[in-house]
């Protein structure tokens, strides 16, 4: 038996081997994390991310604590990928897609042939969901600079941050490569994989955001650099019909070549190796087992962690595999290099906090065990002044927040009582307070300045323990917050309240958050009319939630006491009325808006007929008596639209409706609807580009 578990030893080093070999002449494989912190130098911690983010530890039983790292499930990839590309990528995984780390299974052009065969007798009971049809490729560009893509993702040179242009020398670690996505994808297939990554690749590396119904294809309209504008048009993947035959050895390639071991499939029966001994490297590794092109410092990080590490990563590590980095840094390691922070955007007002996501020092002790679990998982958004978002990686990040509690928490945190409520009322308001609902929101409540984080969670969010000593010294925890110290060195600068002890009233704000009933001194009575907007001398442009428009609406308001609204999506005229104009107490001040409702009376309503996708706001400018233009784009072209009070010899006032096209082909324009019951007269225009319609009613 000794001898035997010796020869088995000797070919698992064999096997192993030829893993780490460099026999084939093509481009590493990237593993984002090890580029950035571990390629100057071998070490353990470098090996233990590449043996975990190649898959290495899914054949070999060696734990690396690190989350599952899988491939993209079998079931219904040639639904997804075309099949040309499936089958160069199996000939050569880092040539079809640089930076693979897919390794080199040594198929012929005869068996990856085979493989796409059985990959397709293996389709899904469902379809892949279509793009919406009309896709904006301008709108997808914006979005990808700005939800967080470009963390991880190249730039495009074409666009233009508003923070200014980069230097490419400003890239201190590479970006994970795209393969040629025209000819993996269609439209809809990467229209369904960026709404839903996980439904194809549960346990891979990339994150799911939280899209519109149109993002999707807007950004695989970008990334696809389709312009058309249609997504009906954009060819389909095409369909393979299954030989049986070939399906049959495909799946015995399959089986042969364990690719079940990172594939979910609808087999699941694998063999289990023993525990890899420590090895050395061999320099004649079998010619069909898989291959890696690793350089000589992947190697030996690699050896390293096999003859060194242990089976449990730290947080750092653990991060660095989901590249969580690239956003938060944690104990001054990570975050956005400089060339990357041009494309983290949001409020300037809230200077760095308002454009950065927050650092992950000291995270275990900061938040609640659940909040922090939910968090991770992109479940408790709490900064709405960011762009950048943070997505769900899904079920892979379940250990994280016991990695964080762990390396961070000393002792368990304190339990408050209902204590001193009403004195934390008066400490988080304006009237003797400290003025906190300046910034920051309570609940439904905006803040009355800028948008900071809402405060009446915070004895969900926050450990009582963490919030006194950040509260003491805010710059401690985070340099260039605007976030001031009300309590510096440890000395209330408010000495009215509890006698001035520091821990008392910070005790008091955090009881009063879990406790409290009601908000802080100094909101805006719900009920007063201090909040109407009144248009006097010149035209008043609002956004709100306006019941019979949308979440996007945009009220136009005249002296002349008449107004309309757009419908911010389309770009339509939606509603018009008359008399007072709008109350935007809740619109301003509440944290989630109700629809609201026009003051006036006389309402009326354009028919709600027009499909979303035929016409998209681009935005508007006003003309020197504040008089609004909206620009919306039809056909791929731009139309301009204005509403304008005339006020009749009699005194009464109406609109004119001026439109003007800047093609031909959109003279017959389907959003060419007029409000119902009201009296519509056509007036003619010099220009052939243009008509103008009067509204009375």
């Amino acid at each position: 038996m000794p001898r035997c578990n010796r020869i088995i030893d000797l070919l698992l080093a064999t096997l192993l081997a030829a893993c780490l070999s460099q026999a084939n002449a093509h481009a590493q494989p990237l593993v984002i994390g090890y580029e950035r912190f571990y390629s100057d130098s071998p070490s353990v911690e470098g090996g233990r991310l590449l043996f975990n983010e190649l898959g290495c530890v899914n054949c070999h039983n060696h734990p690396t604590g690190l989350p599952d790292r899988r491939g993209p499930m079998l079931n219904g990839i040639t639904n997804r990928v075309a099949t040309d590309w499936i089958q160069e990528f199996l000939l050569n995984p880092p040539h079809s897609k640089p930076g693979a780390t897919m390794p080199q299974m040594h198929l012929s052009k005869s068996e990856t042939e085979a493989v796409i065969h059985f990959l397709a007798s293996l389709e899904l009971n469902k379809k892949t969901p279509k793009a919406f049809k009309f896709v904006n490729a301008t709108r997808g560009i914006e979005l990808y600079h700005n939800i967080g893509c470009v963390s991880c993702h190249a730039p495009d040179p074409d666009f233009n941050p508003s923070e200014g242009s980069y230097n490419s020398n400003s890239f201190t670690y590479p970006h994970i490569p795209f393969p040629n996505l025209s000819e993996k994808y269609d439209i809809h297939s990467l229209s369904a994989y960026l709404n839903k990554p996980h439904d194809s690749s549960p346990h891979g590396r990339m994150p799911q955001f939280t899209l519109e119904r149109e993002d999707p294809g807007d950004l695989a309209a970008y990334l696809l650099g389709y312009a058309n504008g249609d997504s009906t048009d954009y060819p389909k993947l095409q369909p393979l019909k299954v030989d049986a035959s070939l399906a049959q050895a495909g799946k015995d390639i399959v089986v042969s070549k364990n690719c079940a071991a990172c594939h979910d499939a609808l087999f699941t029966e694998l063999p289990q190796l023993p525990t890899i001994p420590q090895i050395t490297p061999y320099s004649r590794p079998p010619e069909d087992h898989p291959k890696y092109n690793l350089s000589a410092a992947q190697q030996e990080s690699i050896d390293l962690f096999l003859s060194r590490g242990t089976t449990e990563a730290t947080s750092r590590t653990f991060l660095e595999s989901l590249n969580c980095v690239a956003c938060h840094d944690r104990n001054g390691i990570g975050g956005p290099d400089t060339a990357r922070k041009l494309y983290f955007t949001g409020n300037p007002d809230l200077g760095d906090t308002g454009r950065y996501p927050p650092p992950l020092t000291d995270a275990g002790r900061k938040f609640q065990s659940d909040w922090l679990d939910e968090a991770i998982k992109g479940r408790k958004p709490v900064r709405p002044y960011l762009n950048v978002q943070m997505p769900d990686f899904g079920p892979i990040v379940d250990r994280l927040a016991k990695h964080l509690i762990a390396e961070d928490r000393i002792k368990p945190h304190r339990a408050l009582t209902n204590s001193n409520l009403e004195q934390g009322r008066k400490l988080l308001g304006t009237q003797g307070g400290l003025n906190c609902i300046t910034c920051h929101g309570w609940g439904e409540r905006r803040s009355l300045g800028i948008e900071a984080i809402d405060l009446s969670q915070m004895h969900r969010r926050l450990t009582i323990d963490w919030l006194y000593d950040y509260l003491i010294d805010p710059e401690a925890y985070r340099s260039n917050t605007l976030m001031p110290s009300f309590w510096p060195n440890g000395i209330a600068s408010n000495q009215e309240v509890l006698g001035g002890d520091p821990r008392a009233q910070i005790e008091a704000i955090y009881s009063f958050s879990n406790y409290g009933a009601g908000v802080p001194e100094g909101f805006p009575d719900l009920n007063t009319s201090d909040y109407e907007v009144v248009p006097t001398t010149r035209p008043v442009v609002q956004r709100s939630f306006l019941e019979g428009v949308g979440t996007h609406a945009l009220l136009v308001g005249f002296p002349e006491k008449i107004h309309y609204a757009i419908d911010g999506k389309t770009g339509r005229p939606a509603m018009m009325w008359k008399g007072r104009f709008f109350d935007a107490y809740r619109t301003w001040f509440s944290r989630f808006p109700e629809f609201e409702a026009p003051l006036g009376e006389n309402i009326v309503l354009w028919p709600d007929s027009l499909d979303p996708g035929v016409s998209r706001y681009q935005g508007y400018r006003l003309d020197e008596a504040g008089v609004p233009e909206f620009v919306s784009e039809l056909l791929g072209a731009e139309v301009y639209e204005r509403l304008q009070p005339v006020t009749s010899p009699e005194g009464a006032v109406s609109f004119h409706r001026t439109i003007r096209y800047t093609q031909e082909t959109q003279l017959n324009d389907p959003r060419l609807h007029h409000p119902q019951g009201v009296q519509v007269m056509e007036i003619n225009t010099s220009d052939p580009l243009s008509r103008k319609f009067h509204y009375q009613w």
